[in-house]
């Protein structure tokens, strides 16, 4: 058996080497590898010193008409309840539910018996009351007659006299007695007292009304109106005359004009609201009421106001500022945070109207307003038909 030769150590130093450089080349391609496809650190640079790009808003003055609308209900020009004004049983229906009837046209009439009879009466007092009266005068003419010639006592001339003032009383009380009975037979007829439409009008003929008992409603639609409310600082621009418009949610697409008609002289204690009444023409028919209303109503004159963005606004402690962006489109935008004086503008809740610190053309940021700071770098963008743009030196 014979024995393995050893290695030679001359060899297994080469071999080493080998390795080592082997190790080394590839270090070095892969290094070259990298830098070959790394960026470029000056396409980087702009990048990461690019400005925070911020959304703009340009200020200008525009004509403004302040406006409310407020919902409410159409309600009648005028609503009564009718009731019997004397008993009796009912004989003839004019009218049924919901029907529209004329002014004076018949509704209920109870059988007029009595009546009649009352007026018959108190006609019959009246014809006595006259015969009594003329025989009263003819007796007193008598008697004034015989006491010139002292033919009669004084006596018989002051009961000749009381005789006729009783007359004349007997005759005033029968005038008035058929007065009231003729009232009393015209009751028993009850007819509209308006033009309108009937509303709980369950009367059925047979049936017997007692003095006080309701008949029906009666409600004029010829003009309807709605009651709405205004804060103080808004109705002392309402008087009565001022238009307004109507939209009814049951006519879609159709306008309604109207005109105020009553303005409130006092706030209501509860609210502390102004209460004003808006009358609508109805004649057509195309409204009835209960239907839900959005009135729309002009407060005061037109006037030129200059608005901003409710976003574009900072509060702090109590104070408002804006980030106005100055500079020159062709070199660098900056902000310049500026304390300026707002109000709000009524029912737009997502506008200002500018009273101080900003003029008209100046932009102001829109975004990000918490994160700006000022004299900070940005490019400003602008919104158009065309989309959102950077504002550059073609801009106006």
């Amino acid at each position: 058996m014979n024995e393995a030769n050893p290695k030679n150590p001359k060899q297994t130093h080469i071999g080493l080497k080998l390795t080592f450089l082997g190790i080394a080349a590839a270090g070095l391609l892969g290094g070259m590898l990298l830098q070959a496809t790394a960026p470029d650190p000056e396409a980087l640079a702009p990048a990461a010193a690019q400005a925070p790009l911020v959304d703009t808003y340009r200020l200008e003055v525009v004509p403004f008409q302040p406006r409310t609308t407020i919902i409410g209900l159409l309600e009648p020009r005028r609503e009564v309840e009718i009731f019997a004004e004397t008993r009796g049983r009912v004989i003839e229906i004019g009218a049924d539910e919901f029907d529209a009837v004329a002014q004076e046209q018949l509704l209920v009439r109870m059988k007029p018996l009595l009546a009649k009879v009352a007026v018959n009466r108190a006609e019959a007092a009246i014809a006595r009351a006259k015969s009594q009266g003329i025989l009263a005068r003819a007796t007193l003419e008598r008697a004034q007659g015989l006491a010139k010639v002292d033919v009669s006592s004084r006596s018989v001339l002051d009961e000749a006299e009381n005789a006729a003032r009783q007359a004349r009383a007997a005759r005033l009380e029968a005038e008035a007695a058929l007065a009231e009975a003729k009232d009393r037979l015209g009751k028993a007829t009850i007819k509209a007292p308006f033009a309108g439409v009937l509303r709980n009008f369950n009367v059925e003929v047979g049936e017997y009304l007692q003095p006080g008992e309701p008949i029906a409603e009666l409600l004029d639609v010829s003009a309807l109106r709605v009651r709405i409310s205004l804060t103080d600082r808004q109705i002392v621009s309402v008087l009565p005359g001022t238009p307004a418009s109507l939209e009814v949610d049951a006519r879609p697409g159709e306008a309604f004009s109207g005109r105020v008609i009553s303005v409130s002289g006092a706030a209501d204690p509860l609210s502390r609201k102004f209460q004003l009444l808006v009358e609508v023409d109805n004649r057509a028919g195309r409204l009835l009421p209960g239907m839900v209303t959005r009135v729309d109503l002009t407060l005061g004159e037109t006037r030129d106001v200059m608005t901003l963005p409710l976003d574009s606004v900072l509060d702090q402690f109590g104070l408002r500022y804006a980030f106005v962006i100055v500079g020159n489109p062709e070199s660098d935008w900056e902000v310049v945070k500026r304390r300026i004086d707002t109000r709000p503008i009524p029912f737009r809740p997502t506008e200002l109207e500018v009273v101080a610190g900003l003029a008209e053309g100046e932009l102001v940021a829109v975004s990000s307003i918490r994160q700006l700071q000022d004299g900070m770098i940005v490019q400003p963008f602008a919104y158009d038909s065309d989309g959102a743009h950077a504002i550059g030196k073609n801009d106006p």
